[in-house]
Formats: structure tokens, sequence, C-alpha cells
């Protein structure tokens, strides 16, 4: 590591190479420097795998810059601070490096960084601060409100501010104050917690002390707390829960599982215990209700609900259990089966109300254990504290008395021993191991102990190896998975800079440690599998030796999370950007349960744990969805898998258009159901936050796999924008689908969204609905295909200025026609190519394609079926008198084979009749022209009756009242409302009128014979 000092007014840079700057002196790989900043523009960069020590407090200045990258490592001693709240946010980079403060460590306003951060105590201040990472302190942690923090929290009094985000664990020796908003991503312990409203918590909540949510909490995990306060209203609680002391509910409160509690009290209205209650007693108000049974732990009396009482206002009956057994059945002690002579040994005593102790005795019951005589108090069926003792090296059976049957035992965690025997020894290596995730570093702790000498022999216990580094042989075994996996574990003393590799399975290995004045050490342990894992210990110098007891220190470790992958199986069609696949297309789904070190994109393989899976009693995943978008959105996963190696792979498919996020859990058989609600599970059922093991995966945009273009239902054949019925042609249209349509003739269109299983995808609506265009396509003679060849295309009636409109709208997946007061009708309609030549009946289809690239084209035609004619309205000539009503005759006909002819099916409403809707041509006699060149007839014919014709089986008639003079004619035809001088439409837009001549004064003889004689 390298410092060019540049003149005062210049800046320096401290860069690593493993030359020491003239600040600072290298031993190894770490520095020691009293300062790494000699000027306001300097930039310090620390290479992986250095470690510098800084001698001073370290506050960075606006312009000063810090870049770090992999495991390299930043400390102040002693209590000096670090502060990098006043530099610019891109003046440091840290790479998921180590920044540990001797004292308090602080970052703010609104920057990000990338970090383990270790400190006395750590503040982030300012807002919206994210780190990537962890962070421990010894002592306080204050969290800004808005700070999103990756990994885990550890300190002594935790406060973490409204709207913050923990995407891990939070573990305080202190009190935990949470305020409103803040969610909890993996479960959390503490002395004591009080929190605001709206915070959510998944996973296991430990509380030492009172345990105090507020109003809408939610916790969804198991909760033991020393007292449990739930605050009105609707504080809920997915999950069962222990309580040694006592429990307020308050009003409309909830805990969906089982309660273990001392005195319970609920509200004046609606607490709900979903689950079985035990307790010593419980209180109702109004309202307040237990689903299952409750079992009074001490009644004073034998009546089954001796401990429920009730508000005055109510009445109710719950269901109670029978009183508890008066005595344990015998006691069961859990032990590791080895002790030193000149200390107490702790094992666990359980008071069990059965023979095989599936059911444990809870009253307060007194025992003396064996040897030693030590008295012990057992409350809620087991104690953790008690101890055994023995002076003298030997072998000594284990007992506890004051229950009728004889004391069992069963080994510590990674024994199978039943045996109540225990060796005492005068010297011994006290080995502790934590419980830990995949390649963190648990820190692991070595007391290497022998019995003092006379006159304190078996008395007290002094250091076998003290103030000096002394090497140590560790060898390691994989218990569960046997048969798997069995990789090097990493060990290094606590401040060493290397790990060295101890092989599990075949020999021991050498790790140098030190020891202290008590005789203890401490190292770091990493292990890149998961299972249940045992480490022993041996040491020998001269005729002095000592080792862990056989069998090693047993501890699980468990994947760090799990890691999600999907893959779509087809690439036929292809689908625009941003999006992931149709709706019920089958992927890939890769859920993968790796270590703690990063993802490796070169070779995905690397921080697998193999093993996961494998165990005794095999670990496994669940999958739950969330529709993230639409809001309010509906969908569901279906799949399975197969777990090969640590990865569980199979093929699944989501029925539902929009974006999803799949969350992955640990299972095992342990997993219980209370009330449909399945609490979270741990790995190999170790309940701590971090065994929690999980994983997400955004994924989306699903689209729907295809359209269907349909009739609106019920068809009446007499309503406006309705279709014809081809059967009441009486068979002389041919070709002729099921229904029939005039050349733009506008008709109503149904456009609805599936995906590949033919289910509605419900969320296609909203923004999810994209701009539907239509097509026409025609088909072939034979209707089970459909040719590729767009026929004259589709359009609108009534179109309005301004362009294209999006003109369906989307619920539940069904789009309807979107109608407005400028463009009342709004909908489609097929237009032969040459309008004014009348072609024959054709045979077509109605293809709807929105801007995804979705369609309603598949290989066997399902799309809209019709047939399209050419139109004409014909009005027949007639004759009558000038004085009374002539009635006019018209009929709605088709084309067909060069002529035009009636159209029985047609019984569609026309539009209203008035004197602007007729127009005149060749006016004759005397209702010709006048002067102006107005027709007379103009200013004399009337429309009679309502003006609204009304046609049936294809005919209608309108009558004309006679103009008073004649005789003369006039041409009648029929035109739509316009403005004076326009180009009028016809009266039926799609009915291209004839020109109908009304002959008034004049009338038409009967029928006539003639008949000639030939002679």
């Amino acid at each position: 590591m390298t410092i060019a000092l540049a003149e005062p007014a210049q800046a320096s840079k401290f860069t690593g190479n493993g030359k020491p700057p003239a600040t600072c002196t290298l031993s190894g790989t770490t520095y020691t420097c009293s300062t790494i900043f000699s000027g306001d523009n300097d930039t310090a960069e620390i290479a992986s795998g250095y470690t510098v020590l800084v001698t001073a407090d370290l506050v960075m200045g606006y312009f000063q810059d810090i870049k770090m990258t992999g495991t390299a490592r930043l400390e102040t001693t002693g209590s000096y601070k670090i502060d990098i709240t006043n530099t610019q946010q891109n003046n440091f980079s840290t790479d998921g490096a180590t920044i540990k403060a001797g004292g308090n460590f602080s970052l703010g306003n609104g920057k990000t960084i990338t970090a383990n951060i270790i400190g006395a105590t750590v503040d982030i201040v300012g807002s919206s601060s994210k780190i990537t990472g962890t962070i421990t302190a010894t002592g306080n942690v204050n969290l800004v409100s808005g700070t999103q923090v990756t990994g885990a929290v550890s300190g002594g009094n935790i406060t973490v501010g409204a709207d913050a985000k923990l995407g891990s664990s939070l573990i305080a020796t202190g009190a935990i104050r949470l305020e409103s908003r803040v969610t909890v991503a993996s479960g959390l312990s503490g002395a004591s917690i009080s929190t605001d409203s709206d915070v959510k918590i998944t996973g296991a909540v430990k509380i030492a002390g009172l345990a105090d949510f507020a109003s809408g909490n939610t916790v969804t995990g198991k909760v033991d707390a020393g007292s449990l306060t739930l605050r009105s209203a609707n504080a809920t609680i997915n999950g069962n829960v222990t309580v040694t002391g006592d429990t307020l509910l308050e009003n409309s409160t909830v805990i969906n599982g089982d309660l273990d509690a001392n005195n319970v009290k609920t509200g004046d209205s609606n607490a709900r215990i979903n689950g079985n209650a035990t307790v010593n007693s419980i209180y109702f108000g109004y309202g307040g209700t237990v689903s299952k049974v409750i079992t009074c732990k001490n009644p004073p009396n034998p009546q089954k609900c001796s401990c429920v009482t009730y508000s005055s206002t109510y009445s109710y009956s719950p269901t109670c259990a029978a009183a508890a057994p008066a005595s344990a059945h015998h006691f069961q002690i859990t032990h590791s089966g080895n002790a030193l002579t000149c200390q107490p040994q702790t094992v666990t005593v359980t008071a069990c109300s059965n023979a095989d102790c599936s059911t444990l005795y809870n009253n307060s019951i007194k025992t003396t254990l064996q040897p030693g005589g030590a008295e012990f108090t057992i409350t809620g069926g087991s104690n953790n504290a008690a101890s055994v003792s023995r002076s003298t090296a030997g072998t000594a059976t284990l007992s506890a008395s004051g229950a009728p049957n004889p004391t069992t035992c069963v080994g510590a965690s990674g024994t199978a021993s039943t045996s109540c025997d225990m060796v005492f020894s005068d010297t011994g290596l006290a080995l502790t191991v934590p419980d830990h995730v995949s390649m963190t570093a648990a820190n692991v702790t070595l007391q290497a102990l022998k019995s003092a000498p006379a006159p304190n022999a078996g008395k007290t216990c002094v250091p076998l190896v003290a103030s000096t580094t002394a090497t140590v042989s560790f060898s390691c075994s994989q218990i569960d998975p046997a048969n798997a996996a069995k990789p090097g574990m990493a060990l290094k003393n606590s401040d060493a800079a290397n790990y060295t590799s101890v092989s599990c399975g075949s020999g021991s290995t050498g790790v140098p440690l030190k020891f202290n004045a008590d005789g203890l050490a401490t190292a770091n342990l990493q292990y890149p599998e998961v299972g249940k894992v045992s480490l022993s210990a041996s040491y020998t110098s001269g005729n002095l030796g000592a080792s862990t007891p056989a069998g090693g220190t047993a501890f699980t470790v468990a994947p760090k999370a799990f890691r999600l992958k999907a893959t779509r199986v087809g690439t036929t069609p292809a689908l625009p950007a941003g999006v992931f696949a149709r709706a019920g297309e089958q992927f890939t789904l890769q859920i993968s349960a790796v270590n703690a070190l990063p993802d490796n994109p070169s070779n995905m393989d690397a921080n697998v744990t193999k093993n996961f899976g494998k165990e005794s009693t095999r670990e496994s995943v669940q999958q739950t969805i969330s529709v993230t978008e639409p809001t309010g959105g509906v969908g569901k996963l279906a799949g399975s898998f197969v777990i090969t190696d640590g990865t569980a792979s199979g093929p699944y498919t989501f029925d539902e258009v929009g974006k999803i996020t799949i969350t992955a859990t640990n299972i095992n058989p342990s997993t219980s159901t209370t009330n449909g609600t399945k609490p979270p599970t741990y790995y190999m059922g170790i309940s701590r936050p971090d065994f929690e093991t999980r994983g997400t995966l955004d994924l989306g945009r699903f689209i729907p796999d295809h359209f269907d273009t349909t009739l609106p239902q019920p068809l009446t054949d007499t309503a406006a924008g309705d279709t014809m019925d081809c059967s009441k042609t009486g068979g002389i249209v041919q070709p002729c689908s099921k229904r029939l349509v005039y050349s733009r003739q506008p008709f109503q269109l149904v456009v609805s969204a599936y995906n590949s299983a033919g289910a509605l995808t419900k969320n296609y609506s909203g923004a999810y609905a994209k701009t539907i265009t239509l097509l026409s396509w025609s088909n072939s003679v034979d209707t089970a295909t459909v040719k590729a060849v767009e026929i004259d295309g589709m359009g609108w009636s009534e179109e309005t200025s301004g362009g294209p409109k999006t003109r369906f709208t989307f619920a539940g997946g069904v789009g309807t026609l979107v109608k407005d007061s400028q463009n009342p009708l709004n909908l489609p309609y097929f237009a032969f190519a040459a309008a004014s030549t009348p072609s024959n009946p054709t045979r077509f289809v109605v293809r709807a394609t929105d801007t995804d690239g979705v369609t309603s084209a598949r290989s066997a035609p399902a799309e809209l079926e019709l047939t399209a004619i050419s139109g004409q309205l014909y009005i027949a000539p007639n004759f009558g008198s000038v004085n009374a009503p002539m009635p006019m005759h018209m009929e709605a006909r088709f084309y067909l084979n060069g002529g035009y002819r009636l159209n029985p099916a047609f019984a569609l409403p026309a539009p209203s009749l008035d004197l602007n809707s007729l127009r005149y041509s060749n006016c004759q006699k005397l209702l010709a022209a006048d002067a102006n060149g107005n027709c007379t007839a103009a200013a004399q014919l009337k429309l009679s009756g309502t003006g609204q014709p009304t046609f049936n089986n294809g005919k209608a008639v309108f009558r004309l009242q006679g103009p008073g003079i004649g005789p003369g004619s006039v041409g009648i035809s029929l035109r739509g409302q316009c403005p004076t001088g326009a180009s009028c439409p016809d009266w039926i837009t799609y009915l291209p009128a004839t020109v109908g001549n009304a002959t008034f004064g004049i009338y038409r003889s009967g029928p006539v014979i003639y008949t000639r004689e030939v002679y």
C-alpha cells in the first residue's frame, strides 16, 4: 500500500499494494495508521485482503474519498469513531467490505453503502439511507426514518424510524423501538419491544420482557415474550404465542394460533384467539373468544373452566379442557455426557406429563438433581439453567427426584444417546460453536481448563493453557446428512488474516489460537455446506492434554437464503420486451439453497448448499406468490419440483396476467397448520430468525395466451348494433354463417382474454389491457381452415376526430365497447372494398390483436364468424289521391348473383323519420319546380302518422299526406339528418336507398284481362 503526499494545497492518494505509507506501519496485511487523510481532498484506497487500523477519530470531509474492494477492512481502534455523514455519495465505494468503529459509527443524508458495519454504537442519520450488508453494535443502534438494511441488525437498544425496511433479522440485547410502518423481514429478539402503528414483522419474535404491539401491527411467526400487549385495533399475530407473564388483548385484536400465558385479559370488544389457550386465568370482555380449547394450568377446583371469568354484559360458553395432573409423570434430563470436576455442568431438566414426554407438565414443580444435590424449580415444563457437579473424576449417573417414575435422559444436540451416565474429568476443552448461517463467520470459543491443585482440587478450575499461542488439533464430521457433501471447514484465530482448512472425516488439522489469561481463545469458523455438523478439539503439551467430549460439539448450519430463477420453456412465439411469458405457459422454476457467499454469475452453482434436502428428516421448500401488479390482482402458481443437490427444480405455470413476487420459504415435517395459517418454519427445527430461510423473485410481465371474439348475448335481431339470424333468410343467402351483417352495418363485439387452459385472465384490465386492433379475415369454403389473407379491413361507425381510440373497456378479462356522448355507437363494421359495386355474400372472421401481439388467431378457427352482404333499401312506387295518405312500401334487400332480393331476416330498428329525411327528385306536372327551382311537393307533402317505420320480415311502410294539388308525381328518397346543402348519408347508413315514384291524382286501375278472338 502506498501513499503519495503532495503539496499542502493538493490531494494525496492512499493506494493498496502492500507498501506502507508514511503515516502507517505494516504487519502482514494489517496497517496501523495515525490517519489516512492529510488533506481535504484526499483519497484512500484499501485493497481486498488488507486491514487498515486508524488510531484516531475518522471523520470524512465533503471532498474526501474512500474506496474499498472485496474483503478490505477499515477499523478505528479504542473508542475512536467513524463518521461518513458529510461526504458526498459518489465519494465512497465499499463493495461489500467491512467497516468497524471502536466508538460510534455514523452514516447519513440518504447515502447508499455496500458494507458490513460494526461499531460500539451505530447511528444512521438523515433520511432514506440504504445499507447493503449487516449492522452489528455492542451498544445502541439508531436507524432514522426510511432507512433500508438488507442484512441482520444487532445491538443493545435498537430504535428504528418510520417507514424503515429491514431485510433480515433484528437482534437486541436491550429494548427495541419500532416506529410506524416499519417492516422486518426475518424476525427479531430483544429485552422488550414497543411499536407505533402498522408495523409488519415476518419471522419469530423472542422478547424477554414486555412485547407491546400497537394498532395495525402484524406479526407473522411464533412469539415468545415475558408479557404481551396487543393494542386496539387490529393488532394481529399469525402464529403460536408463549408468554411467561400476563397478556392483554385490547379491542379487535387477534392471535391466529395457540396462546400459552399466565393471566389473560381481553378488551371490551371482539378480541379473538383463533386456537387453543393454556392459561392460569382468562377474562373475557364483550365478544372475546377462544376458537378451540381453554386449558386451566392451575385451577383452584376440579371444574374445567374454573379459570375463566366474563364481563357482566357478556354471555359466553367456551370449550375447556380437564384440569392438569397433580404431578409430573417423570423428569427428562438432556446432557452432553461429559463434564469437568472443577465446575458445574449445565443440563436441561424437563417435567413430562406422559411416558414419551410428548406432553409437558406446565405447573411449578421442584426437583433435586444428582450428582451435586442442587434444587431447582421448573415452571413451564423445562428449566435450561439446571446444573450438576462432582469434584472427583469418574462416571456418575444423572437423576432428578420428585416424580413417581424414574428419570430418563437424552443426548444433547447431535447425539442419539439415552444414557444417564456423565463422565467427569480433571482436564478438558470446553468448545462452543453456535448454530449459524453457512459461510458466515461464526464466533467459536475454546477454553482449556483443569482442576486447581490442592487444596482447591475439585473446587475450582484454572487455565490449562494461558496467555500464549498454542496449536489446537481440530477435526470435524458431517452428522446429518451423513452420506452427503463433506467439504472442508475453515478455522482461524479471530484476529488472524487467513483461514486454515480442516478436513471433515479424515484426520485432524492444527490451528494456532491465542489463549488469554483465563485460558480462553476465540476463533472464526466458516462452513460452506448445511446440516448438523460436529467439531472436535484436542490439545497436548508434554504430559498435559485435554480434549472435547467424545463426539465433539454439535451445531447446525443453515442456508443463507433461497435463490430463485425462472426460465421460459418455449421460445416461440417471440414476446415483446418486458414480457416473461403468456398466462398458463410453462416455465422452469429453480429454487437453490445458497450460502452467504455472493453469487458468481460465471458459476451459479458455486454457493449452492448441495446437502439441502438430503437430511434424515428432509428439509424442503414451499412457494407462495403475491400479485404485485395490477393492484388487487389474482392468480395461482401451479407446478411441482424435485430437489437435487440443493436445488428444487420443476415445471410451473401462472394462470393470470400481470407481475408476481414468488417467495420461497423453508418447510419441514415439523411444520404445523394453525387455523389454515402455516407458521414460519426453521431449518432443522432451530427456532431463530436467521434460520427461517427465505428468498424472493419478482417475475413478469405475463400476458394473455389468446383472445376470443364473440357477439354479446343474448342476441335479439331487433336491437341497435345487433346482427341478423341466417336461418331467417330461408336459406337464400349462401354462403351464410350463423349470423348475418350488412356491409358497413355497425355491430356489437366482445373481446375476451384467456390463458392457455381457456380460463379468463381476470387481471387483464386497466393499464394491463392494451389497445386492441381489429382485422377481418376471409374464410375458405372449408370452414375448418382460415386463409391467411386480410380482406377489406374493419372500420368504426361514427368515427370522431382526434385519431384512434382504445375502444374496449376490460373488466375481469372481458372487453366491451366504450360508448361516449360524442360517439354513442362507436361500433365496428365490415366494409366491402368497392362500395359502389355490390358483392355476393362473403363469409369472414373478426380478429383481435393487442399491442403485445396477443391475438385471437389460432391453429383451429375460434374467432367470430359472420357473413357480409351488400344491401339496398328499396322504395316501391305508388299512386293515390291528392287528398288522402299514400303508403310508401320499403324493403331491406341484399345482393345475390346479379340482382337484389328481399332480406326477410332484417328486423333491426330504423332511425326516426321526419320531413328533413325526405328528398325529392323529378317533380312532374302540377308538382313540378316553381320559378325558383323548388319542387312544389316539398312545400305540400307531409308525413302521415308517427313517422317511425318498423321493419318486419324485411318490410316496412311510411305514409305521405297528399299535397292537395295534382295531378303530379315526385321521386321520393330517404336521407339521414345533416346540414342543409351537405352531402347527406342514407337514412339507414348501410342501406343505400332507391327512389320511389309517388303519383298523386292518377289512379291505377285494377287488374284487366284483355281478350282477342281470332277467326
